[in-house]
C-alpha cells in the first residue's frame, strides 16, 4: 500500500498573479504570471496527477476513485479537499460562495467552504470581509447603485492571520499577499463586484448578482472560531479551525514529531526540509512548516452528487 502520495499538481494564470510562487517554491514557469497553484486537487478544473510509486502518472481523481483503502475509505464519491497556494497582486473580484444543496442543484459540484492563512503581506493590504446590509432589498439596491465604500466591510490583514469564510460569506482581497487555502473541492464562486475588469479580449468579466443574492448570508454573521496552540514534543502545533468540513493544524518543527492520522491528511509544506518516517505513525524531523488538513468525514453526505 502506498502511504504518502506526491502531486504534480497544475498551476492556474490569473489576472492577478505574478510569479511569487514560482520563486517561492522554486518550480513552474517562470514566463507566466500565477494566481493560484492547485497543490492538491482532483478537481475537473485542475487535476494533480501522481508522481511516485505504482500510481505514477494517474490522476488522484482517479486513484481516489478506485482505490479507496488509500483515503481510510472515505465515503464521500469525490475527493472533498482542493489546497491551494494563491498570490495576489491586484484587487480580486468579491465574491461568495454557495452551500452544498444550492451548488448540487445548479452548479452539479459542491459548495464552497473555505480556510485561508495570510503568508506574505503587504503593507496596508485589506481583506473585504462581511457586507452591512439587513436585507436582500437593501443589498441589492446598494449593489445597483454601486455603493461599494457603504455595502462592504473592509479590514486590515497581516501575515499569519487566518480566516475561516462558511458558504455564504461575502469576502475579497484589495491589496498585495500570498495565501495558503484550504477548501472544499468546488470551483464555484459568484462575483458581486470586479473593479471594472476586463479579461483578455477586452470585456469586462461576468458578475453573477442573482445567483451572489441568493447565497448571501443577509445579514452578514462572521463565524465565531477560536484556534488553539499546544506544544508537542518542543513543537509549536496550531490548530485553526475544526469546522465541518475539514481541521486545519499547523506544524511549526524544531524537533522530532509523531503524528497521529486517524484519518487521511492533505499535507503542504509550507518553508524549509524535512525527513519524513512511515510507520503507523507520521514522523517528521528538521526544521520545517507545515499545514496539514484533515477530512471530516462523519458530517458529510455520502451521496453523490
Amino acid at each position: 500500500m502506498e502511504k504518502v502520495l506526491f502531486l504534480d499538481s497544475p498551476m492556474k494564470e490569473k489576472p492577478y498573479g505574478s510569479m511569487r510562487i514560482q520563486e517561492k517554491f522554486g518550480f513552474g514557469p517562470m514566463d507566466k504570471k500565477i494566481g493560484e497553484y492547485w497543490a492538491i486537487s482532483a478537481h475537473d478544473n485542475g487535476l494533480s496527477t501522481i508522481k511516485n510509486g505504482k500510481y505514477k502518472g494517474e490522476a488522484l481523481k482517479e486513484v481516489y476513485l478506485n482505490h479507496r483503502e488509500l483515503f481510510a475509505n472515505d465515503s464521500h464519491d469525490k475527493f472533498p479537499l482542493l489546497v491551494k497556494i494563491n498570490e495576489i497582486q491586484e484587487p480580486c473580484s468579491v465574491q461568495v460562495h454557495p452551500d452544498d444543496a444550492y451548488a448540487r442543484r445548479y452548479e452539479n459540484d459542491y459548495g464552497k467552504a473555505e480556510f485561508c492563512l495570510w503568508l506574505d503581506v503587504e503593507e496596508g493590504t485589506k481583506i473585504i470581509r462581511g457586507h452591512r446590509a439587513n436585507t436582500k432589498e437593501e443589498f441589492r439596491k446598494s449593489v445597483e447603485e454601486k455603493a461599494w465604500d457603504t455595502l462592504f466591510i473592509r479590514k486590515p490583514v497581516h501575515a499569519n492571520e487566518f480566516v475561516y469564510t462558511p458558504a455564504g460569506t461575502v469576502h475579497g482581497i484589495e491589496g498585495k499577499l500570498m495565501m495558503a487555502e484550504v477548501q472544499q473541492s468546488s470551483d464555484v464562486t459568484y462575483r458581486i463586484y470586479d473593479y471594472d475588469r476586463k479579461d483578455a479580449d477586452g470585456n469586462m468579466r461576468e458578475l453573477h448578482i442573482n445567483q451572489a443574492i441568493e447565497v448571501t448570508n443577509i445579514p452578514h454573521v462572521e463565524p465565531d472560531v477560536h484556534p488553539t496552540i499546544k506544544m508537542l514534543e518542543g513543537n509549536e502545533v496550531i490548530e485553526y479551525v475544526n469546522e465541518k468540513y475539514f481541521s486545519v493544524t499547523r506544524y511549526k518543527i524544531q524537533n522530532e514529531i509523531q503524528i497521529n492520522n486517524l484519518s487521511y491528511s492533505l499535507c503542504l509544506p509550507l518553508r524549509g526540509n524535512g525527513i519524513l518516517h512511515i510507520m503507523e505513525e507520521i514522523m517528521i524531523s528538521k526544521q520545517a512548516l507545515a499545514l496539514l488538513s484533515r477530512v471530516i468525514q462523519k458530517h458529510i453526505p455520502s451521496k453523490g452528487i
